[in-house]
């Protein structure tokens, strides 16, 4: 029994890193495919790329809270309080995205131009479409 236990516990945390490795290569295939649709500079390249890291890792943060808040909520065992608390608190989560849409698109107007800056944003809509259309082209 033990090694049952042992078994699944080591089997859960290889998922785990298999899953973290499987978003990483995700995360950079995104980079990558928006990096290409937008034509950098190597000047703008070298500017863009931390800051884009930064953005993404901020901006995959607070999905993943928001997610987080939406599937762990039982709305049939939550009282109408907590209900309402977790409403205001998903409000308060898509604030802070907005906030760090508003304060990064300043910090990417520094770097690129305005029809680069709607590109990055449009490769990154893309970029979602191509690999849902490939997970569904998989089967």
């Amino acid at each position: 029994m033990r090694y049952i236990l042992l078994l699944m516990f080591l089997t859960c945390f290889g998922l785990k890193d298999l899953l973290a490795q499987h978003g990483q290569r995700i995360q950079q295939a995104r980079k990558d495919y928006v990096i290409k649709r937008l034509g950098l500079t190597a000047d703008q390249q070298k500017k863009f790329v931390p800051l884009y890291d930064e953005y993404s890792q901020k901006q995959h943060e607070l999905q993943k809270q928001i997610r987080q808040l939406r599937f762990e909520a039982n709305t049939l065992a939550l009282s109408d309080a907590e209900l309402s608390a977790d409403i205001d608190k998903l409000l308060e989560l898509k604030q802070k995205d907005l906030d760090l849409e508003r304060e990064y698109l300043t910090k990417f107007k520094a770097i690129l131009n305005i029809k680069q800056v709607v590109e990055m944003y449009k490769a990154e809509k893309d970029f979602v479409r191509v690999v849902l259309k490939g997970l569904r082209d998989r089967g």
